[in-house]
């Protein structure tokens, strides 16, 4: 629970913390370990895969009555962290594509989840709330936090093109392949499917209900937003599209 109550810390810290270093201590170190360790018991793949899956219904499950869109957020990483996971578990039974979808996954989910919490912070800064429900029409009078909020709630949920697809279509091919030879890997891998389609679904649901239509009283009165935070925007906006390009030239 300590992920979500750490949501009180500004923003850019929320958005460091969760994207690019303290969460992704965990997987650094569980990859670190099944490159050095040589040859992993597949009782420790096991127990990783069955683990992931039930954490990332957890996620799932404790960010559906979130309207704070910081919160939404936190249990949104923990679920996230869980395919993490899952990959690199899958990779203990000597598959490649796994492993290296696990890597591409750190490196894809560090741009569009900074993103969408910096978008968030730029929500709160002009607008005063990052309530959900007391925001609409994003679109129209911050067309930059609109297109941002799109871009980052499609790259988390894996939709092509951005970079969140090209980190979980090869966590999913990889899972298939191996569970010819692993039948309990199937049904982990049909939660995991299910909880994907579910959670791109809720995003969709925030989106429409946020970003399109007639702005709020607290949208319509918002203050601009300073330049800095507009260009660091469009810079994460274009890396939710490339980076898993550059992730693909590196593992390779």
């Amino acid at each position: 629970m300590w992920l979500p109550d750490a949501m009180e810390a500004p923003t850019p810290v929320s958005a460091y913390l969760h994207a690019a270093s303290m969460v992704k201590v965990g997987v650094y170190i569980f990859a670190r370990a099944i490159m050095s360790a040589g040859t992993v018991p597949h009782e420790i793949g096991v127990v990783g895969a069955v683990m992931a899956t039930i954490t990332m219904v957890y996620g799932f499950l404790m960010y559906l009555p979130q309207k704070d869109m910081k919160r939404l957020l936190a249990y949104s990483t923990i679920a996230q962290l869980s395919y993490i996971f899952l990959a690199l578990s899958m990779s203990i039974f000597n598959s490649k594509m796994a492993f290296d979808a696990g890597i591409a996954y750190i490196f894809n989910h560090a741009y569009a989840k900074s993103l969408f919490f910096l978008v968030a912070g730029a929500i709160s800064y002009a607008c005063g709330t990052r309530m959900l429900p007391r925001l609409k029409g994003l679109l129209r009078c911050m067309p930059l936090l609109g297109i941002g909020f799109c871009v980052a709630a499609m790259a988390i949920a894996g939709v092509p093109p951005f970079n969140g697809f090209f980190s979980k279509f090869p966590l999913f091919a990889a899972g298939f392949e191996l569970s010819q030879a692993h039948w309990w890997l199937l049904p982990l891998l049909i939660i995991a499917l299910i909880e994907s389609v579910a959670s791109f679904a809720w995003l969709l649901l925030w989106f429409g209900r946020t970003v399109p239509g007639e702005p709020s009283a607290e949208v319509a009165n918002a203050s601009a937003v300073p330049m800095s935070m507009k260009i660091v925007l469009v810079v994460l906006i274009v890396m939710s599209l490339i980076s898993s390009v550059i992730a693909a030239t590196w593992l390779a």
